[in-house]
């Protein structure tokens, strides 16, 4: 099995090589949840209900569609995508029910080797402006997630 690989660059020239298992904080792009529908277990339905003070059947109504998968249900979508997501003022995604959501969203895992992330982090570019690890990340703890999750590679010919 090979493991998908992207190749990243400075703006000094340097290559590096991102796998499929160098996980990065999240970019908080909504990417992710406007692309995907997770499946909804009961166990799902239970934690969402019960975070939002509902019962299961008020949360399967209101969020939930029945769907032939072994789950039995998907997280409904708005034009926007997921209906739990959600924007902050200055425009970084978040999710509704983060402390609930359901197991499909806990087992996504970051990584600048998928596509979905490349494309948020491209959409935080095409605001006119380079980005700086600063500026996608606050923390200090995130910055050096990110800086550890790149392992440098031989430059590409």
């Amino acid at each position: 099995m090979s493991t998908e690989k992207s190749v990243i660059k400075t703006m000094e020239g340097q290559e590096f090589t991102v796998s499929e298992q160098a996980p990065i904080p999240c970019l908080r792009c909504g990417t992710c949840c406007n692309r995907y529908q997770p499946p909804l277990g009961s166990k799902d339905i239970e934690s969402i209900a019960s975070a939002l003070g509902i019962s299961n059947s008020e949360c399967v109504s209101r969020y939930a569609l029945k769907a032939p998968i072994k789950e039995g249900y998907l997280l409904k979508r708005t034009d926007k995508g997921c209906i739990f997501l959600a924007f902050d003022a200055d425009g970084r995604a978040r999710c509704a029910v983060h402390p609930s959501q359901p197991q499909a969203c806990r087992d996504w895992t970051p990584s600048l080797s998928k596509p979905e992330c490349r494309e948020g982090l491209a959409r935080v570019k095409s605001r006119g402006h380079i980005v700086l690890p600063e500026e996608l990340f606050r923390s200090e703890e995130e910055r050096a997630k990110l800086l550890l999750s790149l392992e440098e590679a031989p430059p590409q010919t």
